[in-house]
């Protein structure tokens, strides 16, 4: 998972057990840069699908009251992203520590696992088709949703720095342009102690991006007051 869900990765060492394993199996080999990466975009959502539960536990908090998915479809048909997304960021506050709760879901992944769930659910509801794409392999993933003739682009990482964060948007503009898409959207999640909410909006050379930094609670609360004594 270290390999799956962070850019920065994991050194390639064959004297590693686990590292030999995965390369006599063909599942990883060594990137151009020293580091282990994941040899098949297949492989690579085969491990992701394999860590996520078929049940979560926290399907009735995707909305808020009195609030249904069809209510993200605009008149015309196209998805309201931005709506959609800055729900999710409200469900993952709204859930807070049982989050820590989703069965079998090592916690550097559990948010990127519940984005996929939480989309899974919308575009099943309104008879889309979501693809989950591996861009390299390692630490960056990008769910493309199709809907009425339309395409959306979401591209998930963990928080690794600014200077990542800052890379990341510039990843999205390039495969914006590449796949000729107007806008695409940009979350990463907040695993540290102290993490930096934020919603930013930009457009550069007539591509919009909107990212999200979403925290994610990694104690409990009684773990965390146990902590503090």
């Amino acid at each position: 998972m270290e390999i799956v869900s962070y850019e920065r990765g994991v050194r390639f060492n064959l004297r590693q057990a686990l590292i030999s394993e995965l390369t006599t199996y063909g599942v990883i080999g060594k990137g151009p840069d020293g580091m282990c990466q994941i040899l098949n975009p297949i492989y690579h959502y085969c491990i992701l699908q394999a860590f996520k539960p078929e049940i979560n536990g926290l399907e009735r908090d995707y909305l808020p009251e009195d609030t249904d998915f069809l209510d993200y479809l605009m008149p015309t048909g196209q998805i309201n992203m931005e709506l959609l997304l800055d729900n999710f960021r409200d469900f993952i506050a709204r859930v807070g520590f049982r989050i820590l709760q989703v069965p079998d879901t090592p916690k550097e992944f559990v948010g990127q696992d519940l984005l996929y769930a939480y989309f899974d659910q919308f575009v099943s509801l309104i008879r889309g088709v979501m693809y989950l794409e591996v861009q390299t392999g390692r630490g960056r993933m990008d769910l493309v949703i199709f809907h009425n003739g339309q395409k959306y682009i979401v591209e998930t990482k963990i928080w690794e720095g600014h200077r990542r964060y800052q890379a990341g948007k510039a990843q999205l503009a390039a495969y914006l342009k590449l796949e000729r898409a107007v806008a695409g959207y940009y979350v990463v999640f907040d695993h540290r102690a102290k993490p930096e909410p934020r919603v930013e909006t930009e457009t550069i050379d007539g591509l919009t991006t909107r990212s999200y930094v979403i925290p994610v609670v990694q104690e409990a609360p009684s773990q965390q007051i146990q902590d503090s004594t």
